[in-house]
């Protein structure tokens, strides 16, 4: 790598834009010398400003000036002042064989640089400056930080502050200044200074980490205690929220069960209640029918037609007396002519025919009567009532036998299926024993103990096939009931009907009877004849007994009517008794329905009440009832007892946990994110550290290595040149190693590190190793990785015993300075040196030497000299002047001296 152009714009004097071009190869060996030259005053040694300026230097000393602004061309009388100043420095990097080509090592963030120094062929660096203040720097056009263009020089061995651009009185102040400020020189001029630089970054970094590691470790020492506190109280939150979860699962199974229970009961009685509503409906039906029956038999009253029909009688039996009157007549007069004629049998005969006629006829009225009266009807439909009551009681029984072995299967209590087959069976023995009485009260009051005793004995029975026991054992109850009643009413008929069968056998004997004996007296008067009286009379007789005979087959007529009405009425009255019976029956029923649904009213009251207390139970503990409905208990072992003393110990203990503040809980979670993060922080500065010290402790080494052998490389150059330049003589530079003032300076450090009072012992710790930690960094900054803290230069000219530079002359000085310079150009060549006018003390023989010498270092180094000597003038390939004219602008004239020189041997 060599300059190719310096191109200045605005630049101090360089008010227009100048290019100076270098020179570079020449025939592949040397880069040749550029030499500038000019007056005083007319600004050449901008151009080493210039270089240096592009370069980075940040001196405003080293640059001649007192602010940023002065390198900007400030005006004259005959041009204004401008606004920018920038210099571009325009780098060939193609010299591959020589070695000079920038370095491409790798460096941490440097990624983009290398690509750069790799891949363009051209490196052209450039730097702004504008009048406002503001500045920049360019790589190749791309805005750059100064901290890479340091690096791209470091890694091209450019001596930025050093010996790349050497200036006017810097030469002796290689020489004067002190063995620190050379120890940096040297590590220019060693070639470490690239690997200072990262030195001194990663330093700076691992400072910075330590800083940062004591602040966060003060950070964590100070909410360490408050985390510890916030951690047991957010333990005892979710000590305490584990616990009102496992109290809402045990409530939830708890107040589910005996709500679900509680429901389940509560619609069992509705359910009842709405069944036993049904039956007593039904009930009501069947006693309003009866009651409309009843109704009916009482609106059917046949007496306005029996009245008529006895006056009508009535009316016929006056007539019927007449007519007996008359033939009691008639019949007077034939027994009067009868015994005028002494025919006293035959009188005593149609008397006694008379009689029997008439005991007859009432014979005959009393069977037609009896036979009438015999109607089995009645019967049958009673045997036919009582035959399906009876038919229902023993489809009631079969279906009570069934249900009591359902239970037995499906209930658990071997005891209680064996009590309640007891009870079926006793229920059942007992019906029957009331199927064998007669008196109607004593049914009616053993039906009510057989009914008390039942409920009793099934009052806690439960379930649908309980309930349906109880159903039937009801309506087998008023079956039994009306069973009985049945059996009364077929055994009044049966004795009703005996009673009349009884009396037409003696009605029917009788009539018989009077027939025979009117047979025998009918015989007897055939035998005697009449005179025509008494035929006369007989045929009055017979024909008022014909007329009366009709009179009283129309009271017969009228009287079976009546007696068919009385029968009517007879029967109506037995409906109506029967009817009632059937009613006051029925009206039992709907009395010990309405007890029963008084009862099961009353327990629904008292469930509802449970219920209403179970809810407000619920709703005080925070459960939510849809919850507690929904809850399926199917399945699960509970047990009531056990769940109510968990569920008061759980509440117990969250009343020891007491009431814990919810934002603790987000403070925690604040707290230790804030903890983690910062714990994580540590842990990255720690790696950080860890890999800061590495690179430091490798970049040492390096340091080490190459600083100790390009050092011996330099000393031996040192001592080479200073034999040169002074015809004889030695000169050697030493390594200043840490002494013991930096052991006291440790030591002092040391003592005034005391514990600072208002701090705790764990801050006091982390202070004390932050305080060892920055010790150990201000020791690694002072001194380079060989304990160096400074260089010494020893130089004794031929002749003199003199071991200190400071007791040289000027001249002796310069000459030393240049070998010192020649010696670092020579062991480790900087791409390009600027020169402004280092041999301005030397007389003319030294400075042929000096320009030998460049001349010799041209092969390795390339070489800007600004000089007002003859010598470096023969000795450059090329020759600016700078000139300035009135209006105070520098301008260039150039010249390429070997041109001439060629056409001066043609």
């Amino acid at each position: 790598m060599f300059l190719e152009k310096l191109e200045v714009q605005g630049f101090k004097s360089f008010a227009n834009k100048n290019k100076l071009i270098f020179s570079g190869l020449i025939d592949g060996e040397k880069r040749g010398l550029t030499a500038i030259v000019g007056p005083n005053g007319s600004g050449k040694s901008n151009v080493a400003d210039a270089v240096r300026w592009a370069l980075g230097e940040q001196s405003l000393k080293t640059l001649r000036g007192k602010k940023s602004e002065d390198v900007i061309f400030s005006g004259s009388d005959q041009k204004q002042r401008l606004g920018l100043a920038e210099v571009s420095l325009y780098l060939n990097n193609s010299d591959i064989n020589t070695g000079h080509k920038a370095s491409t090592e790798s460096i941490e963030g440097e990624g983009d640089l290398d690509k750069i120094i790799l891949n363009c062929a051209e490196i052209v660096i450039t730097r702004r400056l504008y009048r406002s203040g503001e500045s920049e720097y360019l790589l190749n056009g791309s805005r750059v930080r100064l901290s890479d263009i340091q690096m791209l020089l470091a890694k091209a061995n450019f001596g930025q502050k050093t010996y790349s651009v050497i200036g006017q009185g810097m030469v002796e102040n290689f020489l004067t200044t002190s063995a620190a400020e050379r120890k940096d020189f040297f590590d220019e001029a060693t070639g470490v200074k690239q690997f200072q630089i990262k030195r001194d970054a990663s330093l700076n970094k691992l400072e910075s980490s330590y800083s940062n590691l004591q602040q966060v470790d003060m950070l964590l020492s100070e909410i360490r205690p408050r985390l510890k506190s916030l951690t047991r109280s957010v333990e005892k939150l979710q000590r305490r929220e584990q616990l009102e979860i496992d109290l809402g699962g045990k409530q939830l199974k708890y107040y589910g069960y005996l709500w679900q229970e509680s429901t389940k009961k509560l619609e069992e009685k509705n359910s009842l209640f709405l069944s036993k509503e049904k039956g007593k409906r039904e009930r009501e039906r069947v006693l309003q029918k009866l009651n409309d029956d009843l109704e009916k038999i009482r609106l059917s009253d046949n007496r306005p037609k029996m009245d008529q029909i006895q006056t009508q009688i009535q009316a016929l039996g006056l007539q019927k007396d007449q007519f007996l009157k008359k033939i009691a007549r008639l019949q007077a007069e034939s027994a009067v002519q009868l015994e005028a004629k002494g025919k006293f049998d035959v009188s005593w005969l149609n008397n006694k025919q008379e009689e029997l006629n008439s005991q007859l006829k009432l014979a005959e009225k009393e069977l037609e009567n009896l036979v009438t009266a015999t109607n089995h009807e009645e019967l049958q439909e009673r045997e036919k009532d009582l035959h399906d009551i009876q038919r229902q009681i023993t489809e009631l029984s079969t279906e009570l036998a069934h249900l009591n072995k359902n239970v037995n299967q499906l209930e658990g209590s071997e005891d209680q299926n064996k009590k309640l087959s007891r009870l079926i069976e006793a229920f059942i023995l007992k019906l029957d024993e009331v199927a064998l009485l007669n008196d109607i009260e004593k049914i009616k009051e053993t039906l009510a103990a057989i009914k008390a005793d039942w409920q009793k004995e099934t009052r806690n029975l439960s379930g649908d096939d309980w309930r349906r026991i109880k159903e039937i054992r009801d309506e087998m109850m008023t079956l039994t009931e009306k069973r009985q009643l049945a059996g009364d009413r077929l055994n009044e008929e049966r004795l009703r009907l005996s009673g009349i069968n009884e009396r037409k056998r003696s009605a029917s004997e009788k009539v018989d009877n009077i027939k025979n004996e009117l047979k025998v007296i009918s015989e007897k008067l055939s035998r005697n004849t009449g005179s025509v009286d008494e035929a006369e009379i007989t045929k009055a007789k017979e024909e008022a007994q014909a007329l009366l005979v009709g009179i009283e087959e129309k009271i017969s007529v009228l009287e079976q009517e009546r007696e068919s009405l009385n029968r009517d009425r007879e029967k109506e009255k037995s409906l109506m008794y029967r009817c009632q019976q059937e009613i006051q029956a029925e009206q039992d029923l709907m009395n010990a329905i309405n007890r029963e649904l008084s009862s099961i009213q009353i327990e629904s009251a008292r469930e509802e009440t449970r219920l209403e207390d179970l809810e407000a139970n619920i709703r005080r503990d925070g459960l939510a009832l849809s919850e507690i409905s929904n809850f399926k208990i199917a399945g699960l072992e509970i047990n009531i007892d056990q769940l109510q003393r968990e569920i008061a110990n759980a509440k117990n203990q969250l009343d020891q946990i007491g009431g814990i503040d919810p934002e603790t809980e987000k403070e925690y979670y604040e707290t230790k994110e804030r903890y983690d993060f910062l714990s994580v922080q540590v842990s990255d500065l720690n790696n950080t550290i860890e890999s800061l010290e590495e690179v430091i402790s490798e970049l040492d080494k390096n340091i080490k290595v190459r600083f100790d052998a390009e050092f011996k490389v330099i000393s031996e150059k040192f001592n080479e040149y200073f034999k040169i330049l002074f015809n004889g003589g030695t000169a050697k530079i030493g390594k200043v190693l840490s002494d013991e003032k930096d052991k006291e300076d440790t030591k002092n450090d040391s003592d005034s590190s005391q514990p600072l009072t208002g701090l705790t012992p764990a801050e006091n710790e982390i202070k004390d190793e932050a305080d060892a930690r920055l010790k150990r960094i201000r020791s690694l900054k002072k001194n380079n990785a060989n304990g160096l803290v400074g260089i010494e230069i020893q130089a004794t000219p031929p002749g003199k015993k003199i071991q200190s530079v400071t007791m040289l002359s000027g001249g002796e000085r310069a000459l030393t300075a240049i070998a010192l310079i020649s010696a670092i150009i020579s062991a480790n060549p900087s791409p390009f040196v600027v020169l402004d006018e280092v041999d301005a003390a030397l007389d003319e023989a030294n400075s042929q030497r000096l320009a030998k010498i460049l001349d010799d270092l041209s092969g390795r180094t390339q070489f800007i000299v600004i000089t007002h000597n003859r010598a470096c003038m023969r000795q450059a390939s090329i020759l600016y002047g700078v000139t300035m004219e009135s209006d105070g602008v520098s301008k260039l004239l150039s010249i390429k001296l070997d041109d001439i020189k060629s056409q001066a041997n043609k």
